[in-house]
């Protein structure tokens, strides 16, 4: 699954790039002017301490290590698996209520 650039960040940095400022999310409407708007994805967005701007541009710090983030996007099987499970604790409970 590709890793995509759906993650909004607007952001302020001081005069070395050190980011100072921090608004980010899918859909982000901010209160107030920033400086830096970005497109990003999830692991740049969990990993922004390893992140400065230079140049105007989101650069990665050297010699720091990203986290990886775990996709949560379960198959159609898994969901459906996950239903049946559901749906089994929900009939045994209802059993359970009409038998008392």
């Amino acid at each position: 699954m590709a890793i995509v650039d759906d993650i909004q960040l607007y952001c302020n940095a001081d005069e070395n790039g050190k980011i100072t400022e921090i608004l980010s999310g899918p859909t982000v409407r901010p209160t107030k002017q920033f400086k830096y708007f970005f497109l990003i994805d999830k692991k740049k967005e969990v990993n922004l301490d390893k992140f400065y701007i230079k140049d105007g541009e989101l650069e990665q710090i050297e010699g720091t290590t990203l986290i990886e983030v775990v996709p949560e996007n379960p198959t159609q099987e898994q969901q459906l698996e996950d239903m049946k499970k559901r749906m089994e604790e929900m009939e045994k409970l209802i059993a359970a209520l009409s038998n008392s």
